[in-house]
């Protein structure tokens, strides 16, 4: 029974926040009704992302998908490279995750509007029980998009994988952030 409450719980949360990035989206669209001439991915130009993270841990038995909140500092070092530092954390009463990557990330081709880009990420993971502590290596790939509305902001989707010291999955994922670019 608490376990439906707690799922439907979260469910109603997620809808919240669907209904939140839609309204964003569409004031963004009406925003960027204007020509873009350049985006924002520039040498010397940094860029923060704020998002929504869905994974699905393969270490586990559960089959949901766990979402959560993430966070990305990226600085150009040319117009089509860029490092990053990535944090995701994840907190409940009695567990306690977090992720802490550094990536670099090329971007394919540039257009005003679309800026695919591919990626590799390493890093460290860690979890916090009541009884115990883990932490593990992980190496990722991932692949994603700029859609920009405006010179500075863009909806960047973005999905990749995650290896455990090269040797298996430990999780895949998907997520959405609202990226703000800025010199």
């Amino acid at each position: 029974m608490i376990k439906f409450i707690l799922k439907d719980k979260n469910r109603r949360i997620f809808m919240q926040i669907e209904k939140i990035l839609f309204i964003i989206i569409l004031i963004l669209t009406t925003l960027s009704s204007t020509i873009i001439e350049e985006n924002g991915i520039k040498e010397g130009n940094s860029r923060l992302s704020v998002g929504l993270y869905g994974e699905k841990h393969y270490a586990t038995s559960s089959s949901e998908l766990d979402i959560k909140f993430d966070g990305s500092y990226g600085r150009f070092l040319s117009d089509n490279s860029e490092v990053l530092l990535k944090i995701r954390d994840t907190t409940d009463l009695t567990y306690h995750a977090y992720k802490i990557d550094i990536g670099y990330s090329y971007y394919l081709f540039k257009q005003p509007t679309l800026t695919p880009y591919v990626g590799l990420e390493v890093g460290i993971s860690g979890d916090t029980q009541i009884d115990s502590t883990k932490i593990i290596n992980e190496e990722g790939l991932y692949i994603g998009f700029h859609k920009f509305f405006t010179e500075n902001i863009a909806l960047t989707p973005e999905v990749g994988i995650e290896f455990t010291d090269l040797t298996e999955i430990s999780e895949n994922y998907f997520n959405i952030y609202l990226t703000y670019f800025f010199n």
